[in-house]
Protein backbone atom coordinates (compact mmCIF):
# COMPACT_ATOMS: atom_id res chain seq x y z
CA UNK A 1 0.00 0.00 0.00
CA UNK A 2 2.82 2.42 0.90
CA UNK A 3 4.52 1.71 -2.45
CA UNK A 4 1.30 2.42 -4.39
CA UNK A 5 0.79 5.72 -2.49
CA UNK A 6 4.41 6.75 -3.10
CA UNK A 7 4.11 5.91 -6.81
CA UNK A 8 0.83 7.85 -7.15
CA UNK A 9 2.29 10.87 -5.33
CA UNK A 10 5.30 10.83 -7.69
CA UNK A 11 3.05 10.61 -10.76
CA UNK A 12 0.97 13.56 -9.57
CA UNK A 13 4.13 15.61 -9.01
CA UNK A 14 5.47 14.82 -12.51
CA UNK A 15 2.09 15.53 -14.10
CA UNK A 16 1.86 18.90 -12.28
CA UNK A 17 5.42 19.82 -13.31
CA UNK A 18 4.74 18.98 -16.98
CA UNK A 19 1.46 20.94 -16.91
CA UNK A 20 3.25 24.01 -15.47
CA UNK A 21 5.98 23.81 -18.12
CA UNK A 22 3.40 23.55 -20.89
CA UNK A 23 1.49 26.55 -19.52
CA UNK A 24 4.66 28.65 -19.25
CA UNK A 25 5.62 27.76 -22.83
CA UNK A 26 2.20 28.58 -24.22
CA UNK A 27 2.07 32.00 -22.53
CA UNK A 28 5.44 33.03 -23.94
CA UNK A 29 4.18 32.11 -27.41
CA UNK A 30 1.93 35.19 -27.27
CA UNK A 31 4.78 37.57 -26.43
CA UNK A 32 5.86 40.08 -29.09
CA UNK A 33 9.52 41.16 -29.26
CA UNK A 34 10.14 44.74 -28.06
CA UNK A 35 11.15 46.04 -31.53
CA UNK A 36 7.72 44.97 -32.85
CA UNK A 37 5.80 47.12 -30.33
CA UNK A 38 5.80 50.90 -30.06
CA UNK A 39 3.86 53.27 -27.85
CA UNK A 40 3.70 57.08 -27.82
CA UNK A 41 1.94 59.13 -25.16
CA UNK A 42 2.88 62.62 -26.41
CA UNK A 43 0.32 64.45 -28.57
CA UNK A 44 1.44 64.73 -32.20
CA UNK A 45 -0.16 67.52 -34.24
CA UNK A 46 -0.08 67.41 -38.03
CA UNK A 47 -1.44 70.21 -40.21
CA UNK A 48 -1.21 68.94 -43.76
CA UNK A 49 -2.94 67.28 -46.66
CA UNK A 50 -1.93 63.83 -47.79
CA UNK A 51 -1.71 61.83 -50.95
CA UNK A 52 -0.49 58.26 -50.56
CA UNK A 53 3.03 58.96 -51.75
CA UNK A 54 3.54 62.14 -49.71
CA UNK A 55 2.29 62.02 -46.11
CA UNK A 56 3.72 62.94 -42.72
CA UNK A 57 5.10 60.01 -40.72
CA UNK A 58 4.35 59.87 -37.00
CA UNK A 59 5.70 57.99 -34.00
CA UNK A 60 6.06 55.23 -32.99
CA UNK A 61 8.04 53.27 -35.59
CA UNK A 62 8.34 49.47 -35.31
CA UNK A 63 10.45 46.83 -37.00
CA UNK A 64 10.23 43.11 -37.65
CA UNK A 65 12.90 40.76 -38.94
CA UNK A 66 11.64 38.46 -41.69
CA UNK A 67 13.20 35.02 -42.25
CA UNK A 68 14.65 33.82 -45.57
CA UNK A 69 11.12 32.96 -46.70
CA UNK A 70 9.17 36.19 -46.25
CA UNK A 71 5.67 35.78 -44.77
CA UNK A 72 2.74 38.19 -44.38
CA UNK A 73 2.62 40.38 -41.27
CA UNK A 74 -0.24 42.02 -39.39
CA UNK A 75 0.24 45.66 -38.45
CA UNK A 76 -2.12 47.20 -35.88
CA UNK A 77 -2.31 50.90 -35.01
CA UNK A 78 -4.54 52.21 -32.22
CA UNK A 79 -4.82 55.84 -31.19
CA UNK A 80 -6.91 58.58 -29.70
CA UNK A 81 -7.40 61.37 -32.23
CA UNK A 82 -9.35 64.38 -33.33
CA UNK A 83 -9.30 66.08 -36.70
CA UNK A 84 -10.77 69.19 -38.26
CA UNK A 85 -12.10 67.17 -41.21
CA UNK A 86 -11.86 63.84 -42.97
CA UNK A 87 -8.29 62.63 -42.84
CA UNK A 88 -6.34 59.54 -43.85
CA UNK A 89 -3.93 57.15 -42.20
CA UNK A 90 -1.56 55.11 -44.35
CA UNK A 91 1.44 52.90 -43.71
CA UNK A 92 5.01 53.33 -44.94
CA UNK A 93 7.08 50.16 -45.36
CA UNK A 94 10.87 50.47 -45.21
CA UNK A 95 10.84 54.24 -45.70
CA UNK A 96 8.90 53.94 -48.96
CA UNK A 97 5.75 55.76 -50.00
CA UNK A 98 2.73 55.67 -47.73
CA UNK A 99 0.13 53.18 -48.95
CA UNK A 100 -3.32 51.99 -47.95
CA UNK A 101 -3.01 48.32 -46.99
CA UNK A 102 -6.60 48.31 -45.77
CA UNK A 103 -8.91 50.82 -44.06
CA UNK A 104 -7.45 54.32 -44.15
CA UNK A 105 -9.99 56.99 -43.17
CA UNK A 106 -10.12 59.08 -40.01
CA UNK A 107 -13.56 60.65 -39.84
CA UNK A 108 -14.14 64.01 -38.20
CA UNK A 109 -15.63 63.26 -34.76
CA UNK A 110 -19.01 64.77 -33.91
CA UNK A 111 -19.53 66.50 -30.60
CA UNK A 112 -22.18 64.61 -28.66
CA UNK A 113 -24.70 66.70 -26.70
CA UNK A 114 -23.43 67.20 -23.16
CA UNK A 115 -19.85 66.30 -24.04
CA UNK A 116 -16.90 68.68 -24.16
CA UNK A 117 -14.50 66.33 -25.96
CA UNK A 118 -14.25 65.52 -29.62
CA UNK A 119 -11.43 63.02 -29.23
CA UNK A 120 -12.26 59.48 -30.26
CA UNK A 121 -10.37 56.21 -30.46
CA UNK A 122 -9.58 54.26 -33.61
CA UNK A 123 -7.90 51.00 -34.46
CA UNK A 124 -6.64 50.18 -37.93
CA UNK A 125 -5.30 46.76 -38.82
CA UNK A 126 -3.50 45.99 -42.05
CA UNK A 127 -2.14 42.79 -43.58
CA UNK A 128 1.11 43.44 -45.44
CA UNK A 129 2.02 40.72 -47.94
CA UNK A 130 5.45 39.75 -49.28
CA UNK A 131 4.49 41.25 -52.66
CA UNK A 132 3.88 44.63 -50.95
CA UNK A 133 7.62 45.06 -50.43
CA UNK A 134 8.51 42.98 -47.37
CA UNK A 135 12.14 41.88 -47.54
CA UNK A 136 14.28 39.24 -45.91
CA UNK A 137 15.77 40.76 -42.75
CA UNK A 138 14.72 44.02 -41.12
CA UNK A 139 11.46 45.72 -42.18
CA UNK A 140 10.37 49.08 -40.73
CA UNK A 141 6.78 50.34 -40.41
CA UNK A 142 5.72 53.98 -39.96
CA UNK A 143 2.16 55.32 -39.82
CA UNK A 144 1.50 58.35 -42.07
CA UNK A 145 -1.38 60.81 -41.62
CA UNK A 146 -2.80 63.87 -43.32
CA UNK A 147 -5.97 65.58 -44.44
CA UNK A 148 -7.94 63.94 -47.22
CA UNK A 149 -7.63 66.06 -50.39
CA UNK A 150 -7.11 69.27 -48.36
CA UNK A 151 -5.12 70.36 -45.34
CA UNK A 152 -6.59 69.33 -41.98
CA UNK A 153 -5.41 69.63 -38.39
CA UNK A 154 -4.96 66.18 -36.89
CA UNK A 155 -4.07 65.58 -33.24
CA UNK A 156 -2.88 62.07 -32.46
CA UNK A 157 -2.90 61.29 -28.74
CA UNK A 158 -1.84 58.11 -27.00
CA UNK A 159 -1.02 55.57 -29.72
CA UNK A 160 0.39 52.07 -30.14
CA UNK A 161 1.79 50.34 -33.19
CA UNK A 162 2.49 46.61 -33.35
CA UNK A 163 3.62 44.23 -36.07
CA UNK A 164 3.10 40.48 -35.78
CA UNK A 165 4.48 37.67 -37.87
CA UNK A 166 2.56 34.50 -38.56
Amino acid sequence: MKTHFKQTKQNVFYFAAIACLMLAGSLSAFAIPAAQVGRTAAVQTIIDSCIPTDCVGIQPVVTVTEPATVTPVIVTWSADYNTSGTSVVYLSLNGGPCNAYGPFTLQEPELIAGSNSITVATTHQWVVLPGDGLVTGKNTFTVCVGGYEKSQTINIGFSTLTVQTQ
